[in-house]
This record gives structure tokens, C-alpha cells and sequence, in this order.
């Protein structure tokens, strides 16, 4: 019987305990800055979601699909590109989709210019919908960040970020 051609993948060896936890512990000073970021943001999303499930009964991530077709012309996006907005999985975007045509907020059609496509409309009640949160949340926007920061911190800001996507200033 010929020996098989196939590599065994192990796992590599684990580290000993003292030395995972200098390791760990090294990531956590050298990402101090990066993990209040996330903190920051995970804080101000967790109370932006709150609110609005709260006072209006829609999960954030239906009224960010809300604002990305109230946007548009015709209020109508393809699924493809308002998945590629919204930074979320093909079948993510499908079932959150379903979801919200279900509860009558958007309308879910094949596009006019290539019928294997999927348009997303929004409907007479998800305009209703997003009326009715955008002075809640643009207020909640504004007491829990914008209005805590100088006209000096905005432009800071504004510079930071756009220094931290602007890919030629990676390297």
C-alpha cells in the first residue's frame, strides 16, 4: 500500500501560561488607545440601539437601511449595493431584509434592469417609520457626541479619521 501523500496538520504548541499572559498583556499596552476607541463606540451604538428600539420599536440597524433608501432617488437601492453599505453578510442582509418587508417598511422587487438583481424599496410606512425616529435619534446623535466636542475637537477628529482611512497614509 503506497504511503499517503497527505501532510498531518497539527496544532502548534501552546504556549506556557506565564508566557500567553506576558504576551497578552504586551497587546493590551501597545492597543490602549485602540480598545477605548472600541469601547467608545460600542458604548454610543449600544445607547443609539437602545433608544431606538426603545422609542420607536426598530432595531438601529433597520433605521441605518431606513436612512440609506430615504437618500436615494426613487428611495430604492439594490440589495447588493445597500449590503456593501451597510458592511454586512449577503444572507445577513437577506434575512434582515425579509424581516423588514415582512413588518411592511420596504418592498423587495426584482430590479428593473437585470431581473436576477433584488431592488429595495422603501414603502409609505417605512417613511412614516423613519419620520418619526430621525428627531430622537438626531438628538441622541448630538447630546452623546456632537455637542460634547469643541468646534477644535470636530476638526481634530475630522483630520484623525480621515487620516486613519485614507490608505496612502498607511504605510
Amino acid at each position: 500500500m503506497a504511503a499517503s501523500n497527505k501532510r498531518q496538520h497539527t496544532a502548534p504548541a501552546q504556549p506556557p501560561a506565564a508566557e500567553l499572559a506576558a504576551m497578552v498583556s504586551g497587546l493590551l499596552e501597545e492597543t490602549e488607545l485602540w480598545q477605548a476607541f472600541l469601547g467608545t463606540h460600542r458604548r454610543l451604538v449600544d445607547r443609539l440601539a437602545d433608544q431606538m428600539q426603545t422609542d420607536h420599536g426598530l432595531p438601529l440597524e433597520w433605521f441605518d437601511v431606513l436612512i440609506h433608501l430615504a437618500d436615494e432617488p426613487g428611495a430604492r437601492l439594490r440589495q447588493r449595493e445597500l449590503r456593501d453599505r451597510m458592511l454586512l453578510s449577503e444572507s445577513g442582509v437577506s434575512r434582515m431584509l425579509a424581516r423588514m418587508a415582512a413588518s411592511g417598511l420596504v418592498e423587495r422587487r426584482p430590479a428593473d434592469d437585470d431581473r436576477r438583481g433584488v431592488e429595495i424599496a422603501l414603502t409609505d410606512a417605512g417613511a412614516q417609520a423613519l419620520a418619526a425616529a430621525l428627531e430622537s435619534h438626531r438628538a441622541l446623535v448630538a447630546t452623546s457626541f456632537t455637542d460634547r466636542l469643541t468646534a477644535t475637537d470636530r476638526l481634530a477628529l475630522e483630520h484623525i479619521l480621515a487620516k486613519l482611512t485614507d490608505p496612502a497614509e498607511g504605510s
